[in-house]
C-alpha cells in the first residue's frame, strides 16, 4: 500500500480491510476495482471506477462488516475521512437518516444471500456423488447457481 494525504495506492490481489476491523475511512475509487466478501469468503459485490466503499460502517458506527481486497489490478482511491461522515450526520439529519435505513436493508440482503448460498453449497455437497440424483433435480440445481449468480450480479451493479 502507498498512501499520501488523500490518495491511497493498493497492489493486486492486497487486503484493504477485513471484517471486525474499526473504520477510519471511506474510499472513492478512482482506478481498479475492488471485492467485498462475506465471512465465508462469498463474493457480495465487485465495485469499481466512481464507486464508493468502506461507508457504512462510518454510517452506523460499527466494525468493518465485510473484506474488501483489491481485484488483480491496483487500486487507486481518493481518502474520504472519518469527519466528513461526522459533519454529514450533524448537518443533514434527514439525508443521515436515509443513508442509514438503506444501509441497513443492503447489510440485511448481505447477509440473506449469504445465508442461501451457504445452504445451496452444502445441498450441493450432500448430493455429490449420490446416484439417486436425477435430471430433474440436476437441472433445478442447476437453476439454483444461475439465480444466486444474478443476485451476485445485481449487488454488483
Amino acid at each position: 500500500m502507498q498512501r499520501n494525504d488523500n490518495s491511497i495506492i493498493w497492489n493486486p490481489g492486497e487486503l484493504i480491510y477485513e471484517i471486525g476491523n474499526i473504520p477510519e475511512e471511506a474510499y472513492l475509487i478512482l482506478e481498479g476495482y475492488v471485492i467485498i466478501e462475506t465471512k465465508d469468503k462469498f463474493q457480495l459485490n465487485r465495485l469499481g471506477v466512481g464507486e464508493v466503499f468502506g461507508e457504512t460502517s462510518l454510517l452506523l458506527g460499527t466494525k468493518r462488516t465485510v473484506t474488501a481486497k483489491a481485484c488483480s489490478q491496483k487500486v487507486v482511491a481518493n481518502i474520504i475521512p472519518k469527519d466528513y461522515f461526522v459533519q454529514l450526520k450533524k448537518n443533514d439529519v434527514v439525508l443521515n437518516a436515509l443513508i442509514r435505513k438503506t444501509q441497513v436493508r443492503l447489510m440485511d440482503a448481505n447477509s440473506k444471500i449469504n445465508q442461501l448460498a451457504n445452504e445451496v453449497s452444502e445441498l450441493l455437497s450432500s448430493l455429490k456423488g449420490d446416484s439417486k440424483v436425477d435430471g430433474e433435480l440436476s437441472s433445478r440445481i442447476t437453476n439454483l447457481r444461475k439465480k444466486i449468480s444474478q443476485i451476485n450480479d445485481i449487488a454488483s451493479d
